[in-house]
């Protein structure tokens, strides 16, 4: 079998991926990457039969990957890509065993996701047309503290809001309709806040209207919608104007509001239908936020948490 036949095989593991299983088109992506990675490493050490891979040839592909300054995170996601190619391969009688299965990467240290303090929430929601001139357009800055709501009270990904239409939206029960990774359709509630803001962008909105504007929420001054990159960029304007001093980017509101939600309620589970996680263990990273926000306030209001240094 050539490597030819292997990227045949590829091009149907993929077909499958993409079709029947609805893998995000991200995904996707860093599957191709991936496993093109491993077959133009098979076709370097001159493998050129799929019977001629082994545990020993995976083990020596991820150690090229470390040698390369691979990152450990970039190398699990590739053994991960790797273990699913080689199970479509076991399913299909192509090959018998998974050598994948049992080679472990290296491990990356953990690094927490940063998150917005409540005190910057304020300076967001509060932001008026003022500084700089960063908004001289207020029906922008409208349309920008909504996007900004939204994702803090939904908890949405950047892809599911560009994507959300208006009538996904049930103002009546103040509950929402998206569409996640895998087209798989959650409902999640929307807060006060958001709907207030929403409504305030709804009542501009239809004047950038064009005759083919499709039923996309959030829409640019020309009437199409907005693109993922746009929106990245709308949120860092509105950061920069609030004058809050971090970084804003889309993830971060996700990150920001799945911790306050556990810090106040403590409910994993319904943090992880919140969010829309497949497995638990996605969710569970909020976990060490939150235990890294109570220790944060711990250190700085407890009287007895301060270190006693020792005296001559």
């Amino acid at each position: 079998m050539s490597n030819n036949k292997l990227k045949n095989l590829l091009d149907k593991y993929i077909f499958q991926l993409e079709k029947v299983l609805n893998y995000s088109n991200n995904t996707i992506i860093s599957y191709k990457r991936d496993l093109n990675s491993f077959i133009i490493y098979c076709n370097k050490v001159h493998i050129e039969d799929i019977s001629l891979i082994d545990e020993k040839i995976i083990r020596d592909f991820i150690s090229s990957l470390h040698r390369n300054g691979i990152s450990p995170k970039s190398i699990k996601r590739s053994l991960s890509s790797l273990r699913g190619f080689f199970n479509f391969m076991v399913k299909n009688k192509i090959i018998r065993t998974n050598f994948a299965e049992n080679i472990r990467s290296p491990k990356a240290d953990k690094h927490l996701p940063e998150i917005l303090q409540h005190e910057d929430i304020n300076l967001l929601a509060d932001i008026k047309t003022k500084k700089d001139g960063y908004y001289k357009n207020k029906d922008l800055l409208i349309r920008d503290i909504a996007i900004f709501e939204l994702f803090y009270s939904s908890g949405l990904r950047l892809s599911e809001l560009a994507g959300l239409k208006l009538s996904s939206i049930n103002f009546n029960e103040s509950m929402l309709r998206v569409v996640g990774k895998g087209n798989k359709t959650r409902i999640v509630p929307v807060g006060s806040k958001a709907v207030e803001a929403i409504h305030a962008w709804i009542k501009i909105r239809k004047s950038y209207l064009l005759n083919n504007s499709e039923d996309f929420l959030f829409i640019g001054l020309r009437g199409k919608f907005l693109s993922v990159r746009n929106i990245q960029l709308r949120m860092s304007l509105l950061a920069k104007a609030s004058g809050v001093e971090q970084k804003l980017y889309p993830h971060k509101l996700r990150h920001t509001v799945a911790t306050h939600l556990l810090e106040s309620s403590g409910n994993i589970r319904a943090v992880q239908e919140f969010l829309g996680h497949e497995n638990i263990s996605t969710t569970q990273i909020y976990t060490h936020l939150d235990n890294q926000y109570l220790m944060t306030v711990y250190d700085k209001v407890h009287p007895r948490s301060k270190k006693i240094l020792d005296k001559d």
